[in-house]
């Protein structure tokens, strides 16, 4: 026979033997375990209640159930005894946080990439079972208004995607808290940031101010005069940003650049 319980605390047993007196039962025997004690209790003319406690904690992530064999003898000679099986089903409860697959997380996203664009994907596990080992994806309380216009995050698989507009000129880099918490009735949660990098493109024209010091350049001006300034920028970076300056028509002038 066998007995099969999903609580923790103590547990009650009781044997049954057709003799009386010292041929009842007279005590009862547990098998070897780190997780459980038996105490019997002398009830009288109701006879010896075995009764099994709970004296280590139990961990479901590392045992989900445990097999005990309970042993009832009697006094008779030679002795009698009598076996039952009993299992003891583990209740998960909510005792393990998320914990991220990665130390860190890290993306590289090109300027104007089109909305809908997966940037990473975040992942987290919780060995517990149920609702209690559900991971949902969230962004952190700290995160602005301006980071949750540019990007979103699936609650349900962790997917960072974008929102709206990537500009380099704007921000080149962001650094982004997430969140991922269980649904246990208490949740328990965890935080990692991921840096997204931004990469620039050559995504804007150069721009030109010219500063006249003349309305008129006088015929015999000699060679070397100075009749305009040019300031050239350009918002991109790197190889992008540097302007080369030239003039295209033939003319009686010349580009000097400014020291």
């Amino acid at each position: 026979p066998f007995m099969s319980f999903s609580i923790i605390g103590l547990f009650p047993f009781s044997a049954a033997d057709p003799d009386s007196g010292v041929n009842s039962v007279q005590n009862y025997k547990l098998s070897q375990n780190d997780h459980f004690r038996l105490e019997v209790k002398d009830r009288g003319d109701d006879g010896k209640i075995p009764i099994l406690y709970l004296q280590k904690p139990l961990d479901k992530e590392a045992a989900r159930h445990h097999i005990l064999r309970l042993t009832a003898v009697d006094g008779g000679k030679p002795a009698i005894s009598g076996t039952m099986t009993i299992i003891i089903n583990v209740l998960d409860t909510n005792d393990n946080m998320p914990v991220f697959v990665k130390d860190s997380y890290s993306a590289v996203l090109e300027e104007n990439s089109p909305v809908g664009t997966s940037v990473i994907q975040m992942n987290a596990t919780d060995l517990d079972d149920g609702l209690n080992g559900e991971v949902v994806y969230s962004f952190g309380n700290n995160v602005n208004n301006k980071i949750r216009k540019v990007f979103e995050i699936d609650a349900k698989t962790g997917v960072i995607t974008v929102k709206g507009l990537i500009d380099f000129e704007e921000k080149d880099k962001y650094e982004i808290d997430i969140i991922a918490s269980d649904k246990g009735l208490v949740p328990l949660a965890t935080e990692k940031s991921v840096m997204i990098t931004i990469v620039d493109l050559n995504d804007n024209a150069p721009e030109i101010e010219v500063t006249s010091l003349s309305n008129a350049v006088p015929e015999d001006s000699k060679p070397g005069r100075t009749v305009a300034l040019l300031s050239v920028t350009d918002r991109d970076s790197g190889v992008n940003g540097k302007v080369i300056c030239s003039i295209t028509e033939e003319a009686p002038f010349t580009l000097t650049p400014s020291s």
